[in-house]
């Protein structure tokens, strides 16, 4: 660089540029070899002090850029040198995107599971969410992978240690669906989904449904014809995944119910007409009992308590129609109706009086008083309390604003005037009780027309229903002690029983009875009491429903010891069969 001064070029610049003479050169020469191209001192002196300020200039300018290039060339030889030695150390299948290319191929997927299970009631899948075990699983798998191998990833999720809140993991069919619930083959891998479906992101599902677990056994070894039940399970594409009972007699049938399903089970039974000719024996799943009539007599309970909770009404209920029920489902609900009354003289009294008559002899056998009692049951205390003073003309705020609520929930939005109360009335219940579910009528009516002798009028239906409804009096009247001659621990424990059954409230006292005979209604004359000697922690209860056997313990301290421990009973599991 050769040297340019604040000044006009002069004799002294030019003669230092021929000879080449820059800022460095300057900084090495002589005072008095620099006089001979700058004749004054002070110019001298002037242009060292400029060298020396562009030499400073210079060296710390170019310090800065040695250390920033030094750091990028640190930097490009770090990656050269990692990207060397990465091949060596990784395995062949590594995650993510291939090294040094941010375009190859995935060799992993992530997907998103669910769990979908079948619901027996409304006949769909329905997704299950995570309060109930389920919700939505973030997986990352090789795209090599299987439909088949990912379901058993969902089983691993959604059934740890083999079970859930819908039961043991052996209960129940899998499959694995799509985002529309489609089937997939089970050969198909995650890699071949994603590019049919050309998703982002896959969803799929675990799909979960019930195994059908009734047994119908015939003995018969006659070839199956139209006119019989085949040794087989209901649905001719599904098999048992519980063993068929040995039958002994031709006319038998045996059938293995699961509590926890106890309505679509008993109806899929009942959906064959002819099992009304059948000695029907029944047991239940994971249970042991062997039926001479209590299991029987029991299943039907169970029955009923499990359909009546879907029904609406209080203290007489009244089937409403469901998308999920077909024609032959209500049909099948008339035959065990009536198969559980010639057999075992179980009645559902919580269904409507006149309902259940409209089904035996028709509508117009319903008559308007009637129709009144069993609307007036069908609504809950409080508003009964204020139908019944309204009917007797007594009127005051309260009864107007409860009369308004049943009125506007059947449809209407006023009150009728006083006198024309009663008709009102009788047409509110006509529609809630008849008009309503006339469709389930017609159904029941197929089947109960004239097929019981003792409810042909509307009298012999009210005292059948009387005579079925358990009371306090009537079942401590009924228990009876096995032997005259009881002993003073005997005599104290029969005592503590027959307080305790006076006392209870209604629901108590049918689930009493329940537990001694298999049955909510009144269907054996005697309760039969034995006694034993337990005490400590193996003394309790112990029923016998075939037979309608209770056996009680005759080392009770005192009637509260006694009571507690009934309750106790009473109020856990007591209908599970365990006794052989």
């Amino acid at each position: 660089m050769c040297l340019r001064l604040a000044r006009p070029p002069g004799p002294a610049n030019s003669a230092l540029a021929d000879d080449l003479i820059d800022i460095s050169v300057i900084g090495v020469m002589r005072d008095e070899e620099l006089g001979q191209y700058i004749a004054k001192y002070g110019d001298r002196l002037a242009l060292r002090a400029f060298c020396r300020q562009r030499a400073v200039t210079n060296e710390t300018s170019g310090g800065v850029e040695t250390v920033r290039s030094a750091l990028l060339m640190k930097k490009v030889r770090d990656r050269l040198e990692e990207q060397r030695r990465t091949p060596a150390r990784s395995p062949p299948d590594t995650e993510g995107r291939g090294i040094g290319n941010k375009y190859a191929a995935k060799v992993t997927r992530r997907v998103e599971m669910g769990w979908l299970h079948f619901s027996t009631q409304s006949g769909a899948y329905r997704q299950i969410r995570t309060r109930n075990g389920g919700g939505i699983r973030n997986l990352t798998v090789q795209k090599s992978v299987t439909v088949g191998e990912l379901l058993e990833t969902g089983k691993s999720l959604f059934f740890p240690n083999g079970r859930s809140a819908q039961g043991p993991v052996e209960d129940f069919e899998f499959d694995i669906r799509d985002y529309s619930h489609n089937v997939l083959p089970s050969e198909v891998t995650v890699g071949q989904l994603y590019d049919q479906t050309k998703l982002r992101m896959m969803r799929i599902y675990t799909a979960s449904k019930p195994k059908t677990v009734i047994t119908l056994s015939d003995a018969s070894d006659v070839e199956s014809t139209d006119e019989e039940i085949k040794h087989s399970t209901l649905n001719d594409g599904l098999s048992s995944s519980l063993p068929a009972l040995p039958d002994h007699n031709g006319n038998e049938l045996f059938v293995t119910l699961r509590r926890v399903n106890i309505v679509d089970d008993m109806l899929q039974v009942f959906m064959e007409p002819r099992v009304l000719q059948r000695d029907l024996k029944i047991e239940f799943a994971n249970e042991k009992a062997v039926d001479s009539n209590g299991v029987s007599r029991e299943a039907y309970s169970a029955f009923w308590e499990c359909f009546l909770e879907q029904c609406e009404g209080e203290d007489e209920r009244v089937p409403r129609l469901r998308p999920d029920y077909s024609q032959r489902k209500w049909e099948a609900l008339g035959r065990v109706w009536l198969k559980g009354y010639k057999d075992h003289k179980i009645l559902p009294i919580r269904l409507s009086l006149a309902f259940v008559l409209a089904c035996c002899q028709g509508l117009d056998s319903v008559d308007e008083e009637l129709l009144i009692v069993s609307f007036s049951r069908f609504l809950s205390e409080h508003e009964r309390a204020s139908l019944e003073k309204a009917l007797q003309g007594s009127f005051d705020e309260t009864v107007e604003e409860d009369l308004l609520d049943v009125f506007s929930r059947m449809g209407s939005h006023c009150l009728p005037p006083k006198d024309n109360l009663r008709a009102a009335i009788v047409t509110i219940a006509h529609k809630a009780l008849l008009q309503e579910p006339k469709f389930i009528i017609d159904c029941f009516h197929s089947v109960l027309h004239n097929a019981v002798s003792d409810l042909k009028t509307k009298d012999s239906l009210l005292e059948l229903y009387e005579s079925k409804r358990p009371m306090n009096k009537k079942v401590a009247q009924i228990i009876k002690p096995s032997c005259e001659s009881l002993t003073p621990q005997e005599q104290t424990t029969l005592n503590h029983l027959l307080r305790y059954v006076r006392s209870i409230d209604q629901r108590k006292l049918e689930t009493f009875l329940r537990f001694c005979t298999g049955s909510t209604v009144l269907c054996k004359n005697t309760i039969e009491l034995t006694f034993n000697r337990l005490s400590g922690l193996s003394r309790r209860p112990v029923a016998h429903t075939c037979g309608a056997v209770l056996e009680l313990p005759c080392t009770y301290s005192s009637y509260p010891e006694f009571r507690q421990e009934f309750d106790n009973v009473l109020c856990g599991d007591c209908f599970t069969m365990d006794i052989v």
